[in-house]
């Protein structure tokens, strides 16, 4: 068994559902499985063998999700590339996974030649459009459409996934077969009632959660629809032309959808989950998209080192009916997945009482193997089989978890702890602000100063002053911002988390 083999599987029980629609086309599950088949055996005739690299660079395509799932099939390794990236963390990556060959959209010619300018060992380039190296859908016609002959297990590496950044140099997260599966199996236990009938809206990149979201509903034999990019605009005409149920986000994509002018012109009564994931949310913003949406929200809390997925508050939980106790819960990111298990701990590895704050470990079979090439940096994260997720929060008495920041995201002014997720959700209770990012800059007399960046929504207005003295008013003086930044927007990642450290560099004063 390999994530592969799930397509195997549906396009033998059924073959002739619609499996995808992208770009305006429609593929049957047969189709599209005939297709990753001929690309897998080309690969493999071309003399790529079980375990090496490719690097994948697209928009969200019938190429993209076609490309991965023949890496899976083939036995070979996804090196996942973000088109979002600079040329030199593109090449960096490569150079860093020692991948072997690129396969690329018509829309990245030119960061492609740079790759193979910069690698000259690179086997094979396979692009869309014109350009040196193989056409794609000639080199498709390479290929058998049968299975491909190689027997790829559980263990085998499928993924190198490259964190994100935001705490230093990105690192190749290796990812197994076992640990997708048992993702796609937590998600349909737990998250996804999915029938044959239902409809996935893919709006995230393929190269980070979206590859996975995709899967349960493709082994249920259910419909994916996949957008190019994140445009609210055409998520809502879709969803009311092809009677989406389900979308994933992250919380910067919720809160567009949710502020958009134009929502209300379209039917979206189809939906019957959302999904959000990647960022902690505040509580204000989740009450407004129950109010929006209705009772379909899940979250969801993860990381790439366990497959993202850890912990999440389902949509029952999300029903307050003016209890207190359930509304303070809207806070958390819910509980473990089945077959998670998740601790808290303090600096000595001990575990922490209900309400003390300390790192959030977990242990499952989504665990990581570890860092590509980098033991040091495993051996960091991966002690006596539990991850250590740099995350710092608390659990209550009933086993809810509630994030407070990252642990390099803690700010100590004048000897005193302060989290910004603690200064965030204050600020979200303000009706000007559209999203907050509160941290730490140094200072000669305290150590550091509580600083804050925000945006605005679209018709309100206010001023720094105003929004200190709002925070004044809710916050013990030491947890209050001393300066608050209105900003036109917040630097986010290619994943749509915001940048702490780009702010804190940007407003950091000298010692």
């Amino acid at each position: 068994m390999n994530v592969g083999t799930i397509l195997t599987r549906t396009a033998k029980n059924f073959p002739e559902r619609e499996g995808l629609v992208v770009d305006g086309q429609r593929l049957t599950f047969k189709q599209l499985n005939e297709r990753v088949n001929r690309l897998a055996n080309a690969l493999l005739a071309k003399g790529l063998k079980k375990g090496d690299r490719v690097g994948l660079l697209f928009y969200n395509s019938l190429a993209y999700f076609e490309s991965y799932l023949a890496l899976y099939k083939a036995g070979l390794v996804w090196v996942r590339l973000n088109y979002r990236l600079s040329f030199s963390e593109l090449i960096n990556m490569m150079k860093d996974s020692q991948a072997c060959s690129l396969i690329h959209g018509s829309e990245f010619k030119r960061v492609g030649d740079e790759i193979c300018k910069e690698l000259s060992s690179l086997k094979l380039r396979v692009h869309q459009g014109e350009g040196q190296g193989i056409d794609y859908e000639n080199f498709l016609a390479f290929g058998s459409k049968e299975e491909p002959d190689v027997e790829v297990e559980e263990g085998d590496l499928c993924d190198i996934w490259y964190t994100s950044g935001t705490t230093g140099e990105p690192k190749g997260i290796m990812i197994t077969h076992r640990n997708v599966l048992t993702c796609v199996q937590f998600l349909l236990s737990d998250v996804y009632w999915i029938s044959e009938e239902d409809k996935l809206l893919t709006v995230g990149a393929l190269s980070h959660a979206g590859s996975v979201r995709v899967l349960p509903f493709t082994l249920r034999g259910a419909l994916n629809v996949l957008h190019k990019r994140f445009d609210p605009v055409e998520i809502f005409k879709t969803i009311e032309r092809e009677k989406i149920t389900d979308i994933s986000t992250v919380p910067t994509m919720l809160f567009d959808l949710m502020d958009h002018p134009e929502r209300q012109n379209y039917d979206l009564s189809s939906l019957k989950t959302i999904t959000y994931a990647g960022a902690p949310t505040p509580v204000k913003r989740i009450k407004e998209a129950l109010k929006i949406f209705g009772p379909i929200l899940d979250q969801s809390f993860g990381q790439a080192e366990s497959i993202i997925t850890i912990t999440h508050l389902p949509k029952h939980e999300h029903i307050v009916k003016d209890d207190p106790e359930r509304e303070r819960r809207l806070a958390s990111v819910g509980r473990e997945y089945p077959g998670v298990q998740i601790k808290v701990v303090n600096e000595e590895g001990e575990e922490c009482k209900p309400g003390e704050i300390g790192e959030v470990i977990t242990r499952s079979d989504l665990v990581m193997k570890g860092y590509w090439n980098r033991p040091e940096a495993t051996a960091e994260v991966l002690k006596d089989g539990w991850l250590y997720t740099g995350d710092l929060g608390y659990q209550d008495e009933k086993g809810y978890l509630f994030l407070m920041d990252r642990k390099h995201g803690k700010i100590i002014t004048g000897g005193l702890n302060v989290y910004p997720r603690e200064v965030e959700e204050i600020l979200a209770q303000n009706e000007a602000i559209a999203e907050a990012c509160v941290f730490g800059i140094p200072d000669p007399k305290w150590g550091e100063t509580i600083t804050a960046a925000v945006t605005l929504r679209s018709d309100k207005t206010t001023s720094e002053r105003e929004l200190i003295e709002f925070c004044k008013s809710r916050l013990a003086s030491y947890k209050s911002p001393k300066r608050i930044y209105i900003l036109d927007s917040l630097p986010k990642n290619p994943y749509g988390k915001i940048l702490q450290r780009e702010l804190k560099k940007r407003f950091s004063i000298p010692r």
